[in-house]
């Protein structure tokens, strides 16, 4: 099982929430300034896979970037992101156990999690987000964010290279898996990403038992069945390779 990584020394995890304050400072101060702040999602996915899915998935590839780059920290997941508007519930909001923010709400929180990064001495914030709705705000908030922090030096990117549907869908098609049958939600993507990271998130004799005849009502789409681990590794790798190589791009400090 895939799981983020816990400090095995003190003060070694890449993880802020197993740090003291005086261990995040002294990485800091090492040069540590590069930290990917991901968002994610709670929501309904079916009723095979679990509310959190979004949220394992961006904890495991923000981890695994993180590794990759080198010097750079994760911060906390922001674990609940917009479902549409909360005066209109639609989508996801109609079913139990889905939660969100408004676009407002999200925008500020995100906002006020940004500011407190460079409070503490980041100077690379990178904002990942798991879920489609996040992705406008998100990239509105590292625009003006940039702008309000450039004369200390602080610079905020939003990775929309992590985010690629279309990316997870030509994979699926090479691998003989047609389009039609992808499914846009709790498909065969998302399924196979949550298995490989979070195997305990997938209900698979309900996936297995799942009424073909009425999906609409179930909240999923596609055949979510032709799902593997092992697809969901593949997914992963070409997501976080992405990210990666944006951030690179963009200069590290």
């Amino acid at each position: 099982m895939m799981m983020p990584i816990c400090a095995q020394d003190q003060g070694r995890s890449i993880w802020m929430e197993d740090l003291t304050w005086v261990e995040l400072k002294t990485q800091i101060d090492a040069g540590h300034i590069s930290v990917i702040l991901p968002t994610g999602g709670l929501e309904q996915n079916g009723p095979y896979i679990t509310l959190g899915k979004h949220n394992h998935v961006v904890a495991y590839a923000a981890q695994e970037i993180a590794i990759r780059l080198g010097r750079t920290l994760v911060a906390p997941v922001l674990k609940v992101v917009p479902q549409g508007p909360m005066d209109k519930p639609s989508g996801n909001l109609l079913f139990p156990g889905t939660m969100a923010l408004s676009d407002e709400t999200f925008d500020r929180v995100l906002q006020d999690m940004v500011l407190s990064l460079a409070y503490a001495g980041f100077k690379r914030i990178y904002l990942m987000g798991d879920h489609g709705q996040s992705q406008a705000i998100q990239a509105q908030v590292a625009n003006r964010l940039t702008q309000m922090l450039q004369t200390v030096g602080v610079r905020v990117l939003h990775i929309q290279s992590y985010y690629q549907p279309d990316l997870e869908e030509a994979y699926l098609v090479r691998q003989g898996i047609p389009q039609a049958v992808q499914g846009e939600h709790a498909g065969v993507s998302d399924t196979a990403q949550i298995w490989a990271v979070h195997p305990e998130a997938v209900r698979q004799r309900a996936l297995q038992s799942r009424n073909t005849e009425d999906v609409a009502t179930q909240g999923m789409s596609g055949r979510p069945e032709l799902a593997t681990p092992k697809l969901g590794r593949e997914l992963l790798n070409l997501r976080i390779g992405a990210a990666a190589d944006e951030i690179r791009k963009q200069g590290q400090p």
